[in-house]
């Protein structure tokens, strides 16, 4: 994989501690890891083969903190992989999406047509509620926002925690990818489209005050424009809503 898989793998494990969902996965992996074979669960947290992974994101990404973050994430789904058997496919399908798309794992499913996609993304907006949709509101305004240094997460057995990576900007790269796609709306001459469904999807988003309307119609734009813009860009666009919609499940 390029620096921008790994970049947007880097990322996804960024924003994945914005969500208590991810964390209550983890936790089940723990609990799983207790009766795991101890010198399997050693060989993905410590030890030549994490060096060797760690050897080879490095060559493509130059911050030490992407670097750590994006290590991270792959030791995670190593792990979840070892206990992948005792898991709930859903609880397995949640721990590998931020690699489900650039290197398609067990149980695929390739996106539908774009307009299947972004008609299953506007029948379930307006489902959103509770605590999914905190988890959305919570992630995108992660993307809103310059990130802030904090302490590292709790991370339970084989799961290093890394703290806000300060090489790596979530919200700029989110930015930068919204105005590309924008670009690319106007330079396929699609803009009037593109607006349309940005709107259908803010109409159908909750008005509810999580602030949330505005990122739903830049998700609906990204799958809009999914065929000119790189996958890595499609997905960070649609990230708040990835937990609660899978993109891949959008058909």
């Amino acid at each position: 994989m390029g620096p921008a898989q790994w970049e947007w793998i880097a990322t996804a494990r960024l924003l994945s501690r914005q969500r208590p969902s991810v964390g209550a996965v983890e936790q089940v992996i723990d609990g799983l890891l207790s009766g795991a074979d101890e010198a399997m669960v050693n060989a993905f947290t410590t030890g030549f083969r994490v060096t060797q992974v760690q050897t080879a994101i490095g060559k493509v990404l130059s911050d030490s903190a992407a670097v750590a973050a994006a290590l991270e994430s792959a030791q995670v789904v190593a792990l979840g992989i070892l206990v992948r058997e005792q898991m709930d496919p859903a609880q397995f399908a949640a721990l590998y999406r931020p690699f489900a798309t650039v290197l398609p794992g067990p149980g695929y499913r390739p996106p539908g047509p774009i307009d299947q996609q972004i008609a299953a993304f506007l029948r379930r907006l307006p489902t959103l509620k509770g605590e999914v949709e905190a988890e959305v509101s919570v992630v995108a305004k992660s993307l809103s926002e310059k990130p802030k240094p904090a302490g590292p997460r709790a991370a339970g057995a084989g799961m290093p925690a890394v703290g806000v990576a300060a090489g790596l900007d979530p919200a700029a790269n989110y930015t930068a990818a919204w105005k590309q796609a924008i670009a690319s709306a106007n330079q396929t001459a699609r803009t009037q489209a593109f607006r349309a469904m940005q709107d259908s999807a803010e109409q159908a988003a909750p008005h509810d005050g999580t602030g949330i309307v505005g990122f739903a119609g830049v998700a609906a734009g990204a799958i809009f424009m999914r065929d000119v813009l790189p996958i890595e860009k499609v997905l960070l666009l649609y990230e708040p809503f990835a937990s609660a919609f899978p993109y891949e499940s959008l058909a």
